[in-house]
């Protein structure tokens, strides 16, 4: 995805939202192909790390995931 096509993704969700992406363990970089809205509840009391620290939950509130896959 071009920093263009995302722009025009995010533009259609609440501007004040969190950002989020999965955790992940490899080095290597991928391709942005999915952007949709999630709830989580954030964790941000806890230390940064590769795996992730925030939890999709029904009970959190809204946020938008960035990925490099669609479900």
């Amino acid at each position: 995805m071009k920093v263009k096509e995302l722009i025009e993704k995010l533009k259609e969700y609440d501007q004040d939202l969190r950002v989020v992406t999965p955790g992940f363990d490899e080095t290597d970089l991928e391709d942005v192909v999915a952007v949709e809205p999630v709830r989580v509840v954030f964790h941000d009391e806890m230390e940064t790390f590769h795996g992730g620290r925030h939890k999709e939950s029904e009970h959190g509130v809204d946020a938008v995931k960035i990925d490099w896959q669609s479900y």
